[in-house]
Formats: C-alpha cells, sequence, structure tokens
C-alpha cells in the first residue's frame, strides 16, 4: 500500500501544483514571450498526462477505482460518489481540451498566434485553467476521503 499512497500523493501534488504552473506560463505569455510560453504550457501537459497515467494505471492494477477507495468511510456516501465522478467528468473534458488547443497552438504558433486565433486560445486556456482549479480541489477532497483524513 505504501507504492500506492506515494502515487497517489505524487499525482496529487502534480495536480494541486499545475494550475500554478499553467497560471506562470500564463504571464509569461502576457510579457509576449511566447516561445517560453509554449515551451511551459507542453511541459505542463506532458506531465501532467504522465502523471495521470500513471495513477490509471495504479487504479487498474489495484482492481478498479473501487478497491482504492472501498476502506474509506465517505466510500458509499451520496457526496464522495458525486465529488468523485465530477472530478473524472471535469478533469477529462479539461485534459482533452487542453490537447486539442495544445495540439491547435503548436501548428498554428508564428503563423497565426498570435493572431486571428489569439481570442478563441485565450478564452479556452481561461476554461481549461479553471477545469484545472476544479480538478485540484476535488482531486484533493477524493484524496482526503480516499485515506479517511477528514
Amino acid at each position: 500500500m505504501n507504492v500506492t499512497i506515494t502515487i497517489m500523493t505524487a499525482v496529487l501534488l502534480l495536480t494541486l501544483f499545475s494550475p500554478f504552473g499553467v497560471y506562470y506560463g500564463v504571464k509569461i505569455a502576457k510579457k509576449k514571450d511566447y516561445k517560453a510560453h509554449r515551451k511551459i504550457q507542453n511541459i505542463i501537459f506532458i506531465v501532467c498526462v504522465v502523471g495521470v497515467l500513471a495513477l490509471e494505471g495504479l487504479i487498474r492494477s489495484e482492481g478498479g477505482s473501487g478497491s482504492l477507495a472501498s476502506s474509506s468511510n465517505f466510500y458509499d456516501t451520496k457526496f464522495f460518489k458525486i465529488t468523485l465522478y465530477s472530478h473524472i467528468i471535469v478533469a477529462i473534458l479539461s485534459y482533452l481540451l487542453w490537447a486539442i488547443l495544445i495540439i491547435i497552438s503548436n501548428i498554428k504558433f508564428q503563423k497565426s498566434l498570435p493572431g486571428k486565433l489569439s481570442k478563441f486560445h485565450k478564452t479556452t486556456g481561461y476554461i481549461i485553467f479553471g477545469g484545472l482549479i476544479y480538478t485540484a480541489i476535488t482531486a484533493l477532497l477524493v484524496y482526503m476521503m480516499t485515506l479517511n483524513l477528514i
């Protein structure tokens, strides 16, 4: 169980700190250093995806999400289930949208970014940022309830 908790904790920390990294990348973009912005966003995305895949591998190897959370005092509560399901849905949508934005942005970089695509890029980025914050908060709640820390 120690490896399980270590992986869960590492991915939680990654999830909690990713919005700060993304925010830093946005601050750099506002200073018109678009190459650094692109690099930071790509690195954060890749690291986060690797973390999520590691967690997903852990969940599968342990027998599914129920096996990790089944000993929680909150496992059968409506609050836990709503928090977990909303966490999963928002995280998936945020990461899919983030992946799409990164692909489009990497293709359009220095062709039409900054430029015509900038408004879409900025608006979509804020939506993703909000999703990452929600994902971080719900991840913390799920983690704490799973390990009976609250």
